[in-house]
């Protein structure tokens, strides 16, 4: 609905200018620029609304594509193709509004250096992705079983295939159905919506000698036990819960 109101906003700002300019240059103006500066109000007016800044690609997208389709009037069952292809991959960002977000190589080396101390692990990640998470953890010579939850079609039938010839195991389940108790190290590359909620779950469901691990995504009002940011150009922030701080006997 942002989105929307950001697009209905800029069509009027749009309007009252090319009103505006008539008294100076006489119309008729150009329809492509048009478009163009009908985008660029757009992805401006979308961060200032509150919507992630990685929206502005897509707002300047849909006025300046709608445009191309209707100048070369390509079918309109490719849009609706993409659509469909994008919502099969970004299932999640409508449902929880959790992108999907890929881990890097030097989080997952990260990763193994956390867990270097401990034996028989029992590993989960949450929104696995395209599994490579599960994959990596699973060739640890420390990690009894890796497991992953995805709910996102395309991305849980690649995990799936993924897991099937490189290890690990991959379920096409609702993170909040997971069974946390299970585990002795979870992990989750979400949003910072899903975190309140997904803390009360860690709190009740996670062992007490376990941790839990949010890549760049901090828990709201709760000190994390440790804080660890990588040297990826990102500058990647790992928030470490070692539940025995927070669940006393």
């Amino acid at each position: 609905m942002i989105a929307l109101l950001a697009q209905g906003f800029a069509l009027l700002i749009l309007a009252a200018s090319v009103w505006l300019l008539k008294f100076i240059i006489a119309p008729p103006y150009p329809v492509w620029g048009l478009v163009i500066v009908q985008g660029v109000l757009a992805a401006f007016l979308s961060c200032r609304m509150g919507l992630p800044c990685w929206w502005r690609l897509i707002q300047f997208g849909l006025p300046v594509g709608l445009y191309i389709g209707l100048h070369f009037e390509l079918n309109p069952f490719w849009a609706l193709g993409i659509f469909l292809l994008l919502w099969l991959v970004f299932f999640n960002a409508i449902k929880e509004r959790v992108p999907l977000y890929l881990t890097n190589s030097t989080t997952r080396m990260a990763l193994k250096k956390l867990i270097k101390r401990r034996k028989d692990i029992r590993f989960l990640d949450l929104g696995c992705g395209l599994g490579g998470n599960v994959v990596f953890m699973g060739q640890q010579v420390n990690v009894l079983r890796s497991d992953g939850v995805e709910t996102a079609p395309i991305p849980y039938l690649l995990s799936k295939l993924f897991t099937l010839f490189r290890g690990g195991h991959v379920y096409p389940m609702d993170m909040w159905k997971a069974k946390l108790e299970y585990y002795d190290v979870v992990y989750a590359f979400l949003s910072p919506d899903p975190m309140p909620k997904l803390w009360t779950k860690v709190l009740s469901e996670l062992p007490q000698d376990a941790i839990f691990i949010s890549n760049s995504f901090a828990v709201p009002e709760v000190e994390p036990s440790e804080v660890w940011e990588l040297s990826d150009k990102r500058k990647t922030k790992l928030y470490i819960y070692n539940m025995h701080d927070f669940k006393k006997d």
